[in-house]
């Protein structure tokens, strides 16, 4: 202490020693603080001192800081950090990072404190995330733990000690620390079924039911769908879920933590993501040079190269959709995708849960889905097709690599189709927002058979429509472009005759007509070639129509192979594809929900759909959803929508509900945001459309501590 010139005001003075490459550091600060009346706020600035002159022996720092401490209620206390530390002199950047990391540490410190504190009656969601973070930071303890016991275990014994409400926790269900313990070990291993009753789960059944949770998790895109497998899984789980709120977002936390450090988690999957879509690329590669190789097949090899092409210039017209509003962002992207790894970096951003901002059109999983789909209708589909052509052609060109090719490419065009039901089907937000649509594959084993069901299936629809496809071309290319422009003009002159035209993307103008029809003949082309089930959805084609749609698909099929005069070999091989197809979708019915099979024959369109959102929501958060939603599909209930928003707005501040986010307020038309709301609506929209600018912070942070919560403050 240097000076103290009154109780709210002295001057401190810092010296830190530092290794011999860098000269040693001094600080001298001046320290304000005052009372307000809901809280105290202190600020740190640099000064000068007659007895603390510059010298040779210091480099002189300067640490600039300010803290807010605010009451909100009775409960809640808002904690907010500014620091913007600068050591002096030239010092690398990561030395200055772990340097603001430990500075913005503090606040964690108080968080960690105050939420130690607090007893389980007291935990909320909030709550369950902080203490996830917690159960997944190594301790000191566990460095050294009793003989025979695993780091993990050594780690939970210490903080359930340390936590109150742990330690009610593990009085109240004596098998959760176990269970946790073996949660955080993280190692893929079998689980096995346990169908006690959630007050009668012994400490061993806990640490079985705890190993299931990372098999669960490899198998699903996301951690927020493996944790939601995993309680299903188990009966006790299930009855803690309902009985404790806290309980599902601590494992989330928990399963993003866990994904992203293990080698079978996040890096894996965005190396398969990237390893099927360059499998794929090498295969119509090697098809490629193949053709080019011969005179008679050299067109064809130019072909396949348009097509490699081609889904390079439409992920460029999605990156265009999706990233339109921030230009820099956008060049960012099309770079992304002309180096060819914009299928796994939408795999990380969906598996590492990245949320939607406000500049895009679309979430993360929807933008990854259009990607596949993209892969599918200009790339994986055509290529099928002409390979299958070519093949027939030239019957020379038949060998164990050209077959093996085309089998390695249907495959994995299946598996690309049948990902994208799977990941939409078993994401609990989806079923959620939709259980009357999604939900329909069970948890446990089946989901493996249903998957191999829908991988299979895809597969076999593809080779059937190709091959048959193939034997019409044959015969004269005209007709088959007559018969896609026929069932392509039907399934449009449905939707446009429904009032469904318009897809459900918030793309409007004439762009958004153009994406619309865009998308509309991707979804009819995919699904004839591969009857992804996902696009039975309201949205896409409906149920009836892709029930009816699949058995026109069938029918054609054996329609191409008599006008193309097929032999006793064609009719066997389209007949055995296609049985095998019937086969195969059979045992999905067969193993899928059973309530859930009439939404093959529902009439819903996508238009019915948005607007239940509205219409028949319980609350705000189920009618918010209207606003993503293409405004041409609710046109017919605007006024409603207009008043809902008017009249809850000053509600929402003041309540800050979780779905209350920027990205959802970018969308709202600015008509609908009460006068005195929409500069702040407009100031949001701006700095949406200024997101692509390079801007370089001082390092601040904002933190909020509500009761004891870490939350960050946008």
């Amino acid at each position: 202490m240097e000076e103290r010139v009154n109780d709210h005001n002295v001057v401190q003075y810092h010296s830190k020693k530092t290794p011999k490459i860098i000269s040693d550091r001094e600080f001298l600060s001046r320290i304000v603080w005052k009372k307000t009346d809901r809280g105290f706020i202190n600020v740190t600035c640099p000064t000068e001192c007659a007895s603390r002159v510059v010298t040779d022996s210091f480099v002189r720092g300067k640490y600039r800081a300010a803290y807010k401490i605010e009451r909100k209620n009775d409960m809640e206390t808002t904690l907010e950090l500014v620091a913007n530390p600068d050591v002096g002199g030239s010092v690398p950047t990561f030395i200055m990072a772990r340097m603001m990391g430990r500075q913005l540490g503090r606040v964690t410190e108080v968080q960690e404190r105050f939420q130690a504190m607090r007893g389980l009656e007291e935990f909320d969601a909030e709550d369950g995330r902080a203490v996830g973070e917690v159960l997944c930071t190594k301790t000191l303890t566990e460095k050294h733990p009793q003989k025979g016991e695993y780091r993990q275990s050594a780690r939970m014994r210490e903080l359930f000690k340390k936590y109150r409400a742990l330690t009610d926790v593990s009085r109240k269900y004596e098998f959760f620390e176990p269970m946790m313990a073996r949660v955080v070990r993280n190692t893929l291993k079998p689980g096995f079924d346990v169908k006690t009753k959630l007050c009668d789960v012994s400490a061993k059944e806990g640490e079985t039911i705890g190993r299931g949770l990372a098999l669960a998790i490899a198998c699903n895109l996301t951690a927020e769908a493996g944790v939601n497998e995993w309680i299903g899984r188990y009966r006790s789980l299930g009855e803690l879920d309902r009985a404790e709120e806290w309980f599902r977002p601590m494992l989330v936390v928990v399963a993003r933590r866990l994904l992203g450090e293990v080698s079978w988690g996040l890096k894996m999957r965005v190396s398969m993501g990237a390893g099927l879509s360059i499998l794929d690329m090498a295969t119509d590669i090697f098809v490629m040079w193949v053709y080019m190789g011969k005179e008679e097949t050299k067109g064809y090899g130019d072909s396949l190269l348009g097509m490699i092409v081609a889904g390079m210039v439409l992920q460029l017209v999605l990156v265009f959709a999706q990233n339109k509003k921030t230009p820099l962002k956008m060049l960012k992207e099309m770079l992304i995708v002309m180096l060819g790894v914009k299928p796994a970096v939408d795999c990380y951003r969906v598996c590492a849960g990245h949320e939607m901002q406000q500049h895009h059109a679309v979430d993360p999983q929807t933008e990854l889905v259009a990607t596949k789909m993209i892969e599918l209708v200009a790339e994986s589909i055509p290529g099928c097709l002409l390979q299958l052509y070519v093949l027939l052609k030239n019957k020379n060109l038949v060998s164990t690599t050209t077959v093996g090719s085309l089998i390695v490419s249907a495959l994995t065009t299946g598996f690309i189709s049948a990902s994208i039901s799977f990941d939409y089907d078993v994401d609990p937000a989806k079923r959620k927002e939709s259980p009357e649509f999604y939900g329909y594959i069970p948890d446990g084993g089946c989901r493996t058979v249903i998957f191999g069901c829908m991988i299979v299936n895809s597969a076999l629809l593809l080779l059937t429509r190709s091959f048959s496809a193939a034997m019409l071309m044959l015969v004269n290319k005209s007709y088959f472009a007559l018969y896609l422009v026929g069932d392509m003009a039907l399934y449009l002159g449905v939707k446009a005759a429904s009032g469904d035209f318009h897809y459900w993307l918030p793309v409007d103008s004439v762009f958004g007509l153009f994406v619309s029809l865009l998308r509309r003949v991707i979804v009819k082309t995919i699904t004839d070639f591969t009857g992804v089930i996902q696009f039975r959805n309201y949205p896409d084609m409906g149920g009836l129509y892709w029930t009816f749609n699949m058995l026109l698909t069938l029918a054609a099929s054996f329609g191409c192979v008599w006008i193309g005069e097929g032999g006793t070999k064609e009719w066997e091989m389209v007949t055995m594809t296609s049985g095998a197809w019937v086969v195969t979708f059979g045992l999905f019915l067969f193993v899928m929900k059973k309530e859930y099979r009439r939404t093959f024959f529902s009439t819903k369109s996508g238009k019915q759909k948005a607007m239940d959102h509205f219409l028949q929501g319980k609350d705000d958060s189920a009618k918010k959803m209207i606003l993503k939603y293409n405004k041409k599909q609710w046109l017919k209930i605007r006024g409603e929508v207009k008043d809902w928003v008017q009249a809850n707005w000053w509600r929402w501040e003041e309540e800050k509900p979780v779905w209350l986010t920027k990205a959802w307020i970018a969308k709202v038309p600015a008509d609908m945001v009460p006068l005195e709301a929409e500069q702040a609506a407009k100031d949001i929209r701006a700095t949406a459309r200024r997101r692509s600018k390079l801007r370089i912070g001082i390092g601040v942070a904002r933190e909020e501590v509500a009761g004891g919560q870490v939350q960050p403050v946008n």
